[in-house]
């Protein structure tokens, strides 16, 4: 990915960038953008989200970055005063340090879809994404996505069908053959549970990881891959890295170990989360948050998938499902200023040509977030979900595809 300002259509983003904004927002307080990133989709996505929650607030945008993304924060109407004689009303960043506590809203932009960010709003003092964002999550979940699961059933089919990408198992029979060619490629027990340890983070949940792997040494009734680095104390424990494809991997996993967000359990693989995410309190995994908790987890999932039983149910593979459209789909904010994150090296040009054509009034982007933030929702949303009406007519009805 291109770096911010290395790029000859830095200079054309620019030049649309300062014709689009035209006058640089006031106010007796500021919105803070964080854009230390290099990438030039994060810093242009945080700042359009900065600029949003300005005229929520009507407050000035400041932007503290490398000098390429000051430059263009310029052109979004930043002001230039680096260290605000005030308090910020709010921090927009597209890095969270989620166990820094805040007394201040925070946005977190991620770096996925078209444009999708979370916000934690602090309420009886300072708080952090770690602690708070998860149960706030999961309650606009619980009252909003779950009693309207048989209206949003079809689109969630529809967005799961699309998210396999590589897996194109189509039948059991299919994933059997492919078990079975895995099992003996890899010299694996077909007759024993296939747990799958999947990547994490350097530096994060490493006595989780560490538990994992040692539970794997001691353990011979079930096989056991690892997507990190991993010695192998038996014949049935490899490492296997990126050596297997996605329809080879998916097929081998009866159980899987994760350590943030995972699409497996709409899948029909149940899934023990060991790390964080923002939805794990939604009730798509189950949730380890200690070395005890996850061996009694993974205890539990090979002996009851012995007996030919799975620790997965039918509700929980529809909160999966739900989840998985949710981030996909209702949390994914279409607009026509910003470009996919896909668009890639082509980014650029892209945002300088939909800033110089593209109107901001009435886009969804600001929309979006004048919703997010009046209401203080934990999340950006695509729809109005408390308008079930509106969304009833929003989304279409459509074959499953399952």
């Amino acid at each position: 990915m291109r770096r911010v300002g290395d790029d000859g259509h830095f200079d054309r983003l620019l030049r649309a960038a300062r014709t689009h904004w035209g006058e640089s927002a006031s106010g007796a307080g500021c919105v803070v953008a964080e854009v230390y990133d290099q990438d030039i989709r994060a810093v242009a996505r945080t700042l359009m989200v900065a600029k949003a929650v300005c005229g929520a607030v009507a407050a000035r945008l400041v932007v503290l970055g490398d000098p390429e993304a000051r430059q263009l924060g310029e052109v979004f109407g930043a002001t230039r005063d680096l260290q605000p004689e005030t308090p910020p009303v709010a921090l927009v960043t597209a890095r969270v340090d989620r166990g820094v506590p805040r007394e201040i809203p925070v946005v977190h932009v991620h770096d996925t879809g078209t444009l999708q960010a979370y916000a934690l709003f602090p309420t009886d003092g300072p708080s952090s994404f770690q602690e708070e964002l998860p149960g706030r999550v999961a309650a606009f979940f619980e009252q909003y996505v779950w009693p309207h699961r048989e209206l949003i059933r079809h689109s969630a089919e529809r967005v799961a069908w699309q998210t396999k990408g590589d897996y194109q198992v189509r039948t059991d029979t299919e994933r059997r053959q492919l078990r079975n060619y895995g099992c003996a490629r890899l010299g694996l027990d077909p007759g024993l549970p296939t747990v799958t340890v999947f990547g994490h983070k350097p530096g994060e949940d490493t006595d989780l990881f560490e538990t994992a792997a040692q539970f794997a040494e001691c353990d011979e009734s079930a096989n056991w891959l690892f997507v990190d680095p991993v010695g192998a104390a038996h014949a049935r424990m490899k490492y296997v890295a990126d050596a297997l494809s996605t329809n080879i991997l998916w097929s081998l996993t009866d159980v899987a170990v994760t350590f943030g967000e995972s699409d497996l359990p709409a899948f029909g693989i149940p899934v023990i989360q060991a790390g964080w995410s923002e939805g794990i309190d939604c009730g798509a995994t189950h949730v380890s948050r200690s070395p005890s908790e996850l061996r009694q987890l993974l205890e539990e999932a090979i002996a009851r998938h012995a007996k030919g039983d799975t620790i997965l149910g039918p509700e929980q593979r529809e909160r999966a499902r739900l989840w998985l459209w949710m981030r996909r789909c209702g949390g994914d904010v279409p607009t026509q200023l910003l470009p996919h994150w896909a668009h890639g090296d082509d980014y650029a040009r892209v945002l300088a040509v939909n800033l110089r054509y593209v109107e901001r009034d009435g886009d969804p982007l600001f929309g979006a977030v004048h919703r997010m933030w009046e209401r203080r929702d934990p999340l950006l949303t695509r729809f109005d979900f408390r308008h079930p009406a509106g969304l009833s007519t929003t989304l279409t009805p459509a074959r499953s595809t399952r």
